[in-house]
């Protein structure tokens, strides 16, 4: 049966997305059980980025940069047309981009003098996950206002605010025992979303009302 103009089909790009996010999620367990010299309660994810196994966290970087990028192009076309979610794909895209960057420029080792790279590499990934953070409130909102998002208000509101939550103690916990643990939790949050509204894109496509039926004169 052919589809209606308004109803979105699964397609490539949010299979692609589950696969890219589950990639990047197992890269970061990898890298974990590989660096067991480095305390996962205490050290930033960005700290397994150095040594012979760096290149495992590189990929994460990249994984979910690309996710990013490409919910960027596809959630726009599973929501009703409006501002709200083109500013949802605008702050999507900017995120990739610097998740991208975040893995093309490498993290100092520990007790070295910060250089240009560094600091490209840890603006690009904090502003990344903020653009994220951002892109998950304000789709809350899109999806309280469409109905074919509806049921999908409640856990993305519910990962949106544990997201901005855990932002907000992430600088309180900065070099303290618990860093580590805050940003995992963060990025736990991030990768859950990605991969819950992109599984939702793919194996349930046809989230609208069906169209009225109109009655016989």
């Amino acid at each position: 049966m052919a589809s209606t103009p308004n109803e979105h089909r699964a397609t490539g790009a949010s299979l692609a997305v589950i696969i890219l996010v589950s990639a990047a999620f197992i890269a970061v367990t990898v890298i974990h059980t590989l660096r067991t010299d480095l305390d996962p309660v205490r050290e930033v994810m960005s700290a397994y980025a150095n040594g012979s196994h760096g290149v495992v966290m590189t990929t994460a970087f990249y994984a979910l940069g690309v996710a990013a990028l490409l919910m960027s192009f596809r959630l726009p076309k599973a929501t009703h047309r409006s501002m709200l979610a083109r500013g949802v794909a605008v702050l999507l895209a900017a995120s990739g981009v610097g998740l991208v960057l975040a893995g093309v420029f490498e993290v100092e080792r520990p007790l070295v003098p910060d250089t240009i790279e560094e600091i490209i590499h840890s603006d690009a990934a904090i502003g990344a996950f903020v653009l994220l953070i951002g892109a998950m409130v304000l789709f809350a909102v899109v999806c309280r206002r469409d109905v074919r998002w509806h049921t999908f208000f409640g856990p993305g509101l519910t990962l949106a605010t544990i997201a901005v939550i855990g932002a907000g103690l992430s600088p309180v916990a900065d070099r303290t025992p618990w860093t580590g643990l805050a940003q995992r939790a963060l990025g736990l949050t991030v990768f859950t979303w990605l991969l819950l509204v992109a599984v939702r894109i793919r194996f349930h496509p046809a989230h609208q009302p069906p169209a009225p039926v109109l009655e016989a004169p």
